[in-house]
């Protein structure tokens, strides 16, 4: 950041420049909103909705969820906010949507959830990086052979 002299802060003021604008968020939120994906008992957690990801993250998350889901599926996409600083109020929420038989899959959300819940890297990571495929179907596989 540059300091620029008190007489020439008055010759930019005069003019009709101002010399600093305040920002009334600095871009920050205090909330942040998850899309809860159900297919069958499958429910996924999202960062953003799926339309908004891009057709070869739309392809890899349906080829995941078919796994663990009928193909005539039924399917359901809720948005909720929740505050960025509480895991506790997202826990409330996912109670909420949450039955014992459901299988919970969280795609790059980081969060400390009391229930047990299979947490995949985000959807460009995986397509970015091959590797983290095969950990990520293991884990599918498991929850689901249980």
């Amino acid at each position: 950041m540059t300091i620029i002299s008190s007489k020439s802060q008055t010759i930019l003021l005069n003019i009709g420049i101002p010399t600093f604008i305040k920002r009334e968020n600095l871009g920050q939120k205090s909330s942040k909103s998850i899309i809860f994906h159900k297919r069958d008992k499958v429910l996924a957690l999202l960062l953003k909705p799926l339309e908004k990801y891009s057709k070869e993250e739309q392809s890899l998350f349906i080829s995941i969820m078919n796994t663990m889901s009928s193909r005539n599926s039924k399917n359901e996409e809720l948005s909720e906010s929740f505050d960025l600083k509480s895991d506790k109020q997202l826990n409330e929420i996912i109670q909420k949507k949450y039955n014992k038989s459901e299988i919970i899959i969280s795609f790059g959300l980081k969060a400390k959830l009391d229930i047990d819940v299979i947490q995949a890297p985000s959807l460009s990571s995986i397509i970015s990086n091959p590797n983290l495929k095969r950990p990520l179907w293991e884990k599918i596989k498991k929850t689901l052979t249980n």
